[in-house]
């Protein structure tokens, strides 16, 4: 039987969530009130699919997905936020590689989730994408420097101010053209780094970032071949109209 891990800061809700599944056939449900417990959990279980709160004490989501970048990039989410309908967030749930689901929960929803995601992502890798990673992280309007390592041993740099993105760096690459060349990679583990970006003007920011955050283009939508030349070709507009 498939194991998924629900990790909510909130007892009475993780209460009525195993009380809910208690007789669930196609799973079986484990649970954590924040990244580090969901961590150890991890680590001592063959776990098939974590679904993880936001906004959480000692550890919150975006450290545990960071962290399960790690340790464990096949495993697959699901992200429960409480916290307004953004557009950013609309955006999210539109995504084909992770799920984002608006709490107050409904346990059918959740249900219909997690059996969707355990049957999706069943014999091949689930972590999240890049362009996901960064929109979960302007949406909680996070303040950090995110190190990033692909596959093949590239380093690169995103530093965000209170969701904002407003640099990058990739080898020679900066600014957004780094950005347009991490997002071409295959694979990724991300760290997080405390960021105090006070010698940058607040309004500062990457011009390329709006057009990302309309734009979902996962293999999984698109092929072999995501329309990233559509973001280019924008971008190149927005640039020569300066």
């Amino acid at each position: 039987m498939k194991q998924v891990v629900i990790v909510d800061d909130e007892p009475e809700l993780l209460l009525s969530i195993r009380a809910g599944f208690k007789n669930n056939g196609h799973f079986q449900l484990l649970t954590a009130d924040n990244g580090m417990d969901a961590l150890d959990i991890l680590e001592n279980n063959i776990i098939d699919l974590v679904v993880t709160d936001l906004r959480m004490p000692k550890m919150d989501g975006i450290d545990l997905l960071a962290a399960m970048t790690q340790s464990f990039p096949e495993i697959p989410s699901i992200v429960m936020t409480a916290f307004g309908t953004s557009c950013l967030e609309q955006q999210l749930k539109k995504a084909g590689t992770m799920y984002l689901l608006e709490k107050p929960l409904d346990f059918e929803t959740l249900e219909q989730a997690i059996n969707n995601a355990l049957d999706f992502y069943h014999n091949r890798n689930g972590g999240p994408q890049l362009d996901i990673f960064l929109q979960l992280i302007a949406m909680e309007k996070k303040t950090v420097h995110l190190k990033v390592i692909d596959v093949d041993k590239q380093h690169g740099s995103f530093f965000f101010r209170k969701g904002y993105l407003i640099d990058a760096e990739q080898g020679d690459l900066t600014g957004d053209e780094a950005v347009l060349a991490m997002l071409e990679w295959q694979g990724f583990r991300v760290s997080m780094k405390e960021f105090r970006p006070s010698s940058i003007p607040t309004d500062e920011q990457s011009q390329l970032w709006p057009l990302l955050s309309g734009v979902p283009y996962h293999k999984e939508q698109y092929g072999d071949a995501p329309p990233l030349d559509k973001v280019r070709r924008e971008f190149t507009r927005l640039q020569k109209k300066k």
